[in-house]
């Protein structure tokens, strides 16, 4: 059936359910019927049933990024102004390129990226020079990879277009997927990679929206992201902005996060200079995985060559501070750990550090934890926990009662966890906490 752009729109106003394209050139999806009109019970066909005895019984999620970013299906990066949403992308897509790790975790997939920049893409050249000099090329790549890992910096496997097709009409998905196939050509054929992440920076520049807080319109482009990463393979970030309260998130209808497979927040302080303060990433929504997680960033400045003046041009990169908890997650983690505990949660850690042993606690196919013997925690409990007990042997035998109490009220409150290891009982603290 043929089906002019009008009659996709209202198709797809009147159905959640969204086909693809090859779908929409048959008649197993035609049109809602006008009002008052008669149809046929054979008219519809419906979608097929899927049994569990079919399923694989081995089957895994695919990842882009491992435990954060699917291999496919569609996401936002949120964030406010000034805290390098377009900076934290493209660090991504330097990620997707070479393979190396993104924000501390695992790449699993390695690719090509097609940028779509209806917002700002005077800017993608210079910041991908900042990029090469200070990811790809640079030091900090020596130091984390030992070396360049294969990609050539004076050619990356990247493309972009700086117009985008009002993504809230029928046809833009078309448009988009014709620009992604000549990518994927050149990708396969010059650099023998598929074409792995598609952005489109900013989802408000590229949306077209009549009302941003129409739900409908807000399913409508967020039904074009997840059609574009079926007809392509490739994961679909959209860049988007906070309003004007972090706590509602995205800007615009909720409708957008609600479809999002995974929404990743750049959160930041902002003082009413413009300074900017305590960046972080926040894992808003991941479908099946954890959220709440915060990775801190510096915004990196890094000069990247001379103007025709003279001056030093400039740019940022992401500088990912895996091994540092942001301010937010510490103040929370005090918050979890009451004051009645903090003696005992210090001789833990510290019993952690000096006598930690990596083990795991569930048999060979469970996790490998870092534990301690609960004996060395007592110990260094007992030597810091202040009494005023008569006798030597009141002191310790508040001591003994304290350290009982301690155990037990950091076990029920989900702080530690408690296993018998080869004979030895041995604690360790639940991540989570």
């Amino acid at each position: 059936m043929s089906l002019t752009p009008q009659d996709a729109t209202r198709y797809f106003d009147a159905h959640p359910f969204m086909p693809s394209d090859d779908d929409m050139r048959d008649d197993r999806f035609p049109l809602p019927p006008e009002p008052g009109a008669t149809v046929s019970p054979t008219a519809i066909k419906p979608p097929a049933l899927r049994w569990h005895r079919d399923a694989d019984p081995n089957a895994d999620r695919a990842w882009l990024v491992k435990d954060l970013v699917p291999e496919t299906g569609k996401g936002l990066l949120s964030g406010q102004w000034g805290s390098g949403k377009t900076f934290g992308v493209l660090d991504l897509c330097a990620s997707t390129m070479t393979g190396q790790s993104f924000a501390g975790r695992r790449m699993i997939r390695r690719g090509g990226v097609l940028f779509i920049a209806p917002e700002g893409a005077f800017e993608i050249p210079i910041r991908l020079r900042g990029l090469v000099n200070g990811k790809i090329a640079g030091d900090a790549l020596a130091k984390t990879a030992g070396g360049n890992p294969n990609v050539d910096p004076d050619d990356l496997p990247f493309a972009w277009i700086e117009e985008c097709p009002r993504l809230v009409e029928a046809e833009a998905v078309e448009i988009l997927a014709k620009v992604a196939e000549q990518a994927a050509a050149e990708l396969r054929t010059r650099y023998d990679m598929p074409l792995a992440l598609i952005v489109v920076d900013t989802v408000a520049a590229g949306a077209g929206f009549d009302d941003e807080n129409s739900a409908a319109e807000a399913q409508r482009v967020m039904n074009a992201l997840e059609r574009l990463s079926h007809r392509t393979g490739a994961f679909v970030f959209g860049v988007d902005h906070f309003g004007k309260s972090t706590e509602t998130g995205t800007r615009g209808s909720s409708a957008k996060e609600a479809a999002a497979d995974v929404v990743l927040a750049m959160l930041a302080e902002r003082d009413p200079a413009g300074n900017v303060s305590n960046t972080r990433m926040a894992v808003r929504k991941l479908r099946g995985g954890r959220i709440g997680q915060e990775t801190p960033y510096f915004l990196q400045p890094i000069e990247i060559g001379m103007d025709r003046w003279g001056d030093p041009i400039t740019t940022c990169i992401v500088d990912w501070q895996t091994d540092r908890t942001s301010a937010a997650a510490v103040e929370a983690l005090k918050k979890k750990w009451p004051t009645s505990l903090r003696v005992f949660q210090a001789a833990l850690q510290l019993a952690l550090i000096e006598h930690g042993q990596d083990n795991r606690p569930f048999g060979n196919d469970g996790p490998e934890l870092r534990t301690v013997p609960s004996s060395h925690v007592r110990a260094e409990f007992m030597s810091s926990y202040a009494t005023d007990g008569e006798t030597e042997a009141n002191r310790a035998e508040a001591r003994k009662k304290a350290f009982q109490r301690a155990v037990k009220t950091a076990q029920g409150n989900g702080l530690i966890a408690a296993r018998e290891i080869t004979g030895n009982e041995h604690f360790w603290m639940v991540a989570d906490a």
